[in-house]
């Protein structure tokens, strides 16, 4: 048996999305109440207007739907982008002579910061942890005080993170 509180529940839910979308839209916001009110039908009206849907300010299922992917399509290109794990573990030593495709991320980050960093020289592009590599590690290393070993592991990598992560790469970094 479908229930008040389930109704407040779902209505509540409701009103979330339409704020979401009519925020984007610069549209007054209905309250979140969990009820039903003239505001909220109001702003159910509204939204059906501006999408080409039926104008009669009830959240039927097309308009019920078409509020959630609207919010959905909201909250994706507002949110924060999802930051990607690359180290390969945390117990994990990258030294001279691995290979693979985590090293062109290495060796790309590596670079970045030789932009901000003269001290840091800019290295080719193999795929390899190879001599160029070790030396441009070593060189991070002695900079922010670590233990020179010219090895990757977790602590050079989260402090190469860091300054990585704090050098303000602007869009244009990223264009030909």
């Amino acid at each position: 048996m479908y229930t008040q509180e389930q109704r407040r529940a779902h209505v509540r839910g409701l009103q979330q999305d339409l704020r979401v979308v009519q925020a984007a839209l610069g549209e007054p916001l209905p309250k979140v109440s969990g009820v039903y009110d003239d505001a909220t039908e109001h702003a159910v009206q509204r939204f059906q207007r501006h999408f080409g849907l039926p104008v009669t300010g009830k959240a039927d299922l097309s308009t019920w739907d078409r509020i959630v992917q609207e919010a959905n399509l909201v909250r994706s290109r507002t949110a924060i982008p999802l930051a990607v794990r690359v180290f390969p573990s945390a117990l994990q030593i990258v030294a001279p002579g691995d290979h693979g495709r985590f090293l062109y991320i290495l060796q790309a980050m590596l670079n970045g910061l030789s932009a901000q960093y003269p001290a840091l020289l800019p290295i080719p592009y193999t795929g390899i942890y190879d001599d160029a590599t070790e030396r441009a590690i070593r060189q991070l290393q002695q900079s922010c005080g670590l233990p020179v070993t010219g090895r990757l592991n977790a602590d050079t990598w989260n402090t190469l993170a860091h300054l990585y992560s704090h050098i303000g790469l602007r869009s244009e970094d990223f264009l030909d």
